[in-house]
């Protein structure tokens, strides 16, 4: 997803300040702004998951360790068999939940969609620094068109994924499209090739290129 969310150009930087690198700019402090956006939403969800996970776990946990507290405290009193099968049932549920909070690792996860927001936020920020400067102040477009390349570039690779249906929305709200080639986080697509029509069965063609890693 880091391909989506970084630069898209035509494989060459603007050579001054008109209108062509302005709008490369705008657009890619407009990627940036969805890029921090959607790892906020992700980070908020994923907390709400652990949220959900988390409070039942200890709810049931504070419930078995108060009945056998009881129990140890009062080894005489009768205590019903379903009453001692109800317990055992809810120790087994929180021992699940448990685990599954712990295999899931909501806490984790969202904290590192936070720190990759932040990141995004970042970059959009010297983005706009940038753009509200005179076209001498911002000293030659190639070098700063490298710089902040070389940030997306870092924070893309660096951060988790956000989803294509997610990224969608996203791009929508903030007017990225997504139809233009695409060179990001130092990756260039390729077009695929369309084999050869033959008269034989379908076969891979070794000629289609795919994106460079």
């Amino acid at each position: 997803m880091a391909d989506n969310v970084v630069a898209k150009t035509n494989g060459r930087l603007p050579g001054s300040w008109d209108d062509s690198a302005e709008a490369l700019l705008k657009d890619w402090r407009q990627r940036m702004a969805a890029a921090s956006e959607a790892h906020y939403k992700l980070a908020s969800g994923l907390r709400r998951n652990n949220l959900m996970l988390g409070v039942p776990v200890v709810i049931f946990s504070s419930c078995v360790g108060t009945s056998l507290f009881a129990s140890v405290a009062n080894p005489e009193a009768g205590i019903p068999p379903a009453f001692k099968i109800a317990v055992g049932s809810i120790s087994v549920v929180a021992a699940i939940l448990a685990a599954l909070q712990t295999f899931l690792r909501f806490g984790e996860r969202a904290e590192k969609h936070v720190v990759a927001a932040d990141w995004y936020t970042a970059v959009r920020r010297d983005i706009e620094q940038v753009l509200a400067l005179s076209a001498k102040e911002r000293g030659t477009p190639k070098s700063c068109f490298d710089r902040i390349r070389k940030d997306m570039s870092k924070v893309g690779q660096q951060s988790p994924e956000i989803g294509d249906r997610l990224w969608k929305v996203m791009a929508k709200k903030y007017g990225v499209h997504e139809s233009a080639p695409a060179i990001a986080a130092g990756k260039q697509r390729r077009p695929l090739r369309a084999p050869a029509r033959t008269t034989q069965s379908p076969a891979v063609s070794s000629d289609a290129t795919v994106p460079i890693a």
